[in-house]
């Protein structure tokens, strides 16, 4: 929608979900300001592209050239919707015959409202404060994306969080909670936000690897880079270390037992625990993370050399 500023007489276009409003022109913060006000946090100024060399550099198995021989070829700032909540909870469920546990919950959460970055961001831990009253040039300053659903699907979504998060925290204490009874139970809506982020891509030696860091504080939400021939070879001896060490153990206790099952079960636990070792070694890209667990990545080289009865 147009507003018109009140100061300078200015007209420029705004998203109708904003409340509150910044003039480009003159600076005036003019509107209704309420429970439904729109922010967006401002960028960094830092590169985001060398920001991504020095994470890269860290990464175990990246290749040592990898900031000298890589070239920038993309670099786009997203302006991502999210709905931010506070939620809290307790609960209380009953467990086994005449035991009761409890949860308690209470966290900041953002629900994200575009499909492009719902999964990247599902989860992401959202700073609470820096946040600024929207601006009508950010929409001029980036990709912006508008919602994609409005706050009472978002409040849904909220409230389905908030039962996720107290179900799981009453699991961990009991297998099979029964008989959950809130006791309390709030969702504030903390506004609608713009959130930066840039998704980067680059070259090496020919192939194409992106990346999406964070634009308010350069955190590397995910990022994909090459490994290098020599880590390959070490991780193909390792996961091969693993299967050998399992027939060397297996066999015999299988010719002792005169069944072949000490062998297959062997088998199976080292073809489970070195089959991520494995896709690494033949994956052309690798993915990794400042924040979280990437499922296939998540444990370390090392951790597999301890595996290795020796």
């Amino acid at each position: 929608m147009r507003v018109e500023c009140p100061s300078c007489g200015a007209s420029f276009t705004v998203p109708s979900t904003a409340k509150t409003v910044t003039c480009p022109y003159c600076g005036l913060i003019f509107g209704e300001r309420g429970q439904e006000d729109h922010y967006y946090f401002p960028v960094m100024g830092e590169e985001p592209y060398s920001i991504l060399l020095n994470f890269l550099r860290r990464q175990f198995g990246a290749p040592s050239d990898i900031a000298s021989s890589s070239t920038l070829t993309r670099r786009d700032l997203h302006y991502v919707p999210v709905y931010f909540f506070y939620l809290y909870g307790v609960a209380e469920a009953g467990c086994g015959r005449d035991r009761v546990t409890r949860a308690e919950e209470g966290v900041y959460r953002g629900v994200v409202a575009s499909s492009m970055f719902e999964e990247l961001l599902r989860d992401y831990p959202f700073p609470i404060r820096g946040k600024r009253f929207f601006r009508s040039d950010i929409m001029s300053m980036g990709v912006y994306h508008e919602p994609e659903f409005g706050g009472e699907e978002a409040y849904k979504k909220a409230d389905s969080l908030l039962n996720h998060l107290i179900m799981t925290e009453l699991r961990k204490q009991c297998r099979r909670p029964r008989n959950v009874r809130w006791r309390e139970r709030k969702i504030e809506y903390r506004g609608l936000v713009h959130y930066p982020i840039y998704h980067v891509e680059y070259l090496y030696h020919g192939q194409r690897y992106s990346a999406y860091i964070d634009g308010s504080d350069g955190k590397v939400i995910v990022a994909e880079h090459p490994i290098k021939l020599g880590t390959r070879a070490i991780q193909l001896a390792v996961s091969g270390g693993l299967i050998a060490a399992a027939l060397i153990l297996g066999i015999p206790l299988s010719y002792l037992a005169g069944s072949p099952l000490p062998t297959v079960f062997s088998l199976a636990a080292a073809s489970a625990s070195s089959a991520p070792l494995l896709k690494r070694t033949v994956s052309l890209k690798i993915k990794a993370s400042e924040l979280k667990t990437i499922k296939g990545e998540s444990e370390s080289f090392t951790s597999y050399l301890r595996k290795l009865p020796i």
